[in-house]
């Protein structure tokens, strides 16, 4: 992801923002878009209004499911860790059985 110098115009659950980061323009664009969307699905299950309030739970959503994200992404790590191993074993096993003396 390459880092971008133009500032973006987006919208978030109504409001407009000028966001500049890391970030390219597309990127910025989707990863505001679900943010917007995770308001409004936090507003749609709550019955307050407080946009603070909202924002506040839609993070705690998000932290959430980065949270999991990770520990899966960990979990995968370990298994290929252990394939890698399983497979250096076999490839180890095969080259001593075909070796020529």
């Amino acid at each position: 992801m390459g880092s971008s110098t133009e500032s973006v115009r987006v919208t978030i659950y109504g409001e407009e923002y000028s966001i500049k980061g890391d970030a390219d323009v597309e990127t910025t664009r989707k990863i505001a878009e679900y943010v917007s969307l995770k308001m409004e699905e936090v507003q749609n299950r709550i019955a307050s209004r407080d946009k603070v309030k909202i924002a506040v739970l839609s993070a705690l959503n998000i932290a959430g499911e980065l949270f999991g994200t990770k520990e899966k992404y960990e979990q995968y790590r370990i298994q290929c860790e252990e394939i890698k191993k399983k497979a250096g074993a076999i490839s180890k096993k095969i080259d001593e059985n075909t070796d020529v003396k």
